[in-house]
Parts: C-alpha cells; sequence; structure tokens
C-alpha cells in the first residue's frame, strides 16, 4: 500500500518533535515536511503535494492566512484533494462541529494520546472521518459525552473566533479587518458572546478565557 504523504503544522516545538517521531520508522506515513507558521505551510502544500495536512487550530502571527476556521477554509477552497487533520486544545462542540462542515477529515485532542493521530489516518486511509473519543457523529456535529460548560458551548463559531482574536490583543476594529467583516457585526458578535459568557467587562473576559484556557 503506498504511503501517504503528511506535512504537520504546529507553532510549539515539543508538538512538532512528538508528531515527527510517531512517524520516524513509519511504513504507512511520510512525514514530508514539518512548519511553524500558516505561510510555510501553504508553500510546501504548493511544492510537496501532500495527501494530508495536519494542523494546529491555533498558530497566531501569521497576517496572510491566519490560523482558525480561516486558515481552515482557505485550506479547503484551495486545496480541495488535500485531507485534513486538526490538532487542538479547543474542546467546544460549535467549533468542532464548524470543522467537520468545513470539511476536515478529522479532529485530534491534544488532551488525548499522540496515538490517536495514528487512529485519525488509520481512518483516513478507509475514507472515513475520525471523531475525538468520547464525541460522537449526530446531525449536529460531534458532541463530547461528558458535560462542558454550557456558556462556553452557547458561542457561535463567528463568536468564538472574535473573542480569540480578541484575547490575543487585537481591537475590534484589527478584528474586523482580518475576519473579513464589518466593524459593527465584529463589535456585536462580541457583545453577544459576553452576554452568553455573562461578562460585563473586557478585563473580566480576557481574565474568563485565560482561567478556563478556551484558546490554548
Amino acid at each position: 500500500m503506498q504511503k501517504l504523504r503528511l506535512i504537520l503544522a504546529d507553532d510549539h516545538p515539543v508538538v512538532l518533535a512528538g508528531v515527527s517521531d510517531l512517524f520516524q520508522e513509519s511504513f504507512d506515513y511520510e512525514l514530508v515536511a514539518s512548519v511553524t507558521s500558516s505561510s510555510a505551510l501553504i508553500q510546501h502544500i504548493v511544492q510537496d503535494a501532500p495527501d494530508v495536512v495536519i494542523t494546529d487550530y491555533s498558530m497566531p502571527g501569521d497576517e496572510r492566512y491566519g490560523d482558525g476556521l480561516r486558515l481552515i477554509e482557505y485550506l479547503r477552497r484551495t486545496f480541495p484533494a488535500v485531507r485534513i487533520v486538526v490538532l487542538t486544545m479547543v474542546s467546544n462542540p460549535m467549533i468542532l462541529s464548524a470543522l467537520y462542515t468545513t470539511g476536515v477529515s478529522a479532529v485530534v485532542l491534544k488532551q488525548d494520546s499522540l496515538s490517536e493521530i495514528v487512529k485519525a489516518l488509520n481512518h483516513l486511509r478507509q475514507q472515513r472521518c475520525y471523531y475525538p473519543p468520547g464525541y460522537r457523529a449526530n446531525e449536529n456535529g460531534p458532541q463530547r459525552a461528558r458535560p462542558l460548560d454550557a456558556r462556553i458551548q452557547s458561542l457561535s463559531p463567528r463568536e468564538f473566533e472574535v473573542l480569540r482574536h480578541f484575547v490575543r490583543g487585537e481591537s475590534v476594529m484589527e478584528i474586523a479587518e482580518r475576519l473579513k467583516r464589518s466593524v459593527k457585526t465584529v463589535s456585536t458578535q462580541k457583545k453577544t458572546a459576553m452576554r452568553k459568557l455573562g461578562i460585563e467587562t473586557d478585563q473580566d473576559l480576557i481574565a474568563y478565557c485565560l482561567e478556563s484556557n478556551l484558546f490554548d
């Protein structure tokens, strides 16, 4: 059986090293490149024609291609033949559902064992989607079996993305430009998200997100 060619993107060196070790002596998979930014990922996809991209969900700092849903949507539009595995600490069911709706083949949670990446790739070989342990695929997307904070679950993917960029220190105007939305829309989504979370001030919002590790 032909090896699947892989490209790995993650801005954490420890993750790059750990995942790379999985494929050191693999007869089924060939890791052709490991990169730390969205721009480098796009460049290697063009150069190396991989079968699968394994990418972190959150890779801040790349102005051209961004990260999160913006990057995933770009990859699906531009390289429809390349299958996508997303690595993430984010366990918000709405975000996971949005990722699968966008067309990713697998989501692997970083808090689970790295061996889940190999399981995910084995599913891809069989032309099947992979869902993390404890999730189930249904008409509303994957759902975590154990309870999650209901307030976090209530965030829409668009609200989640706005908060993610805001907590990074970006202004509403900068977020609007990055996400290609109007300032009014972004401001409304931020206010709606804060209301859902029961938070009144920007300081409390940042503290809540950091304490709950919402975007790690």
